[in-house]
């Protein structure tokens, strides 16, 4: 049995291309139609994912779909700037 520990994720100054205090573009794709949320980038993480602030409180299917332990992944995020 192969014996792999995972790595804890570590803050990052930026992260193909996405860094902190960028706006972003959310996409829930999963949305019906898909949704976009705006948001500002607080810190990037090494396992390519960021916390962020929301301009306005997400609904609670947008968040359950797009956040997991208050991070999103780095593909659900567009650069605005």
């Amino acid at each position: 049995m192969l014996n792999v520990s995972a790595q804890p994720a570590f803050k990052v100054s930026e992260l193909n291309g996405f860094s902190e205090k960028q706006r972003v573009m959310a996409q829930d794709v999963q949305s019906s139609p898909p949704q976009l949320h705006p948001a500002t980038i607080v810190s990037v993480w090494s396992d390519r994912t960021a916390t962020v602030i929301w301009d306005y409180d997400l609904p609670f299917d947008a968040e359950r779909r797009l956040v997991s332990s208050g991070h999103v992944e780095l593909h659900n995020l567009n650069r605005l700037s």
